[in-house]
């Protein structure tokens, strides 16, 4: 692994830095490489953005991270025998939408929204139950169209 370029390698960082100093590395890279704030040709910003923006989502995700960092020891205890990209696997895990496991837990605001909703929800129904009761209609009332 001496010789492949790694994601801290990319971002500058070391591999026990923590998600501010990734940050602070990312933003600080971002604004150099950006093809729009850069003196660099537009293609080789773009693929340098491109790399810088692939390692920050890897590590920043503590389980795509943690993923990594076991790639990582694993190929650096046996020899390489071929140039095998590492970063592969971990990119086609970043870019799935199957990440049933790797969810993010609700925030508060967001458990907030879902519990007004159910109170809606059972307001709406309660009310529904109270008018109808109040206007003479069974709940169970058999359709007319049905009556024939």
């Amino acid at each position: 692994m001496k010789g492949e370029i790694t994601y801290y390698k990319i971002l500058g960082v070391n591999e026990n830095a923590s998600n501010q100093e990734l940050r602070k590395a990312f933003c600080k890279l971002s604004i150099e490489l950006h093809p729009d704030t850069t003196s660099l040709e537009l293609e080789d910003a773009k693929n340098k953005f491109q790399k810088v923006l692939e390692a920050y989502e890897n590590l920043n995700n503590s389980n795509l991270r943690k993923l990594y960092d076991d790639k990582l020891q694993v190929n650096s205890k046996k020899p390489n025998k071929t140039n095998l990209n590492v970063l592969d696997p971990l990119v086609m895990d970043a870019n799935s939408h199957q990440l049933v496991g790797n969810r993010r837990p609700f925030s508060n605001g967001e458990m907030f929204s879902l519990f007004l909703l159910m109170i809606i929800i059972v307001l709406s129904l309660s009310l529904a139950i109270v008018i109808a009761s109040f206007t003479g209609k069974e709940l169970g009332s058999i359709p007319t169209w049905l009556l024939k």
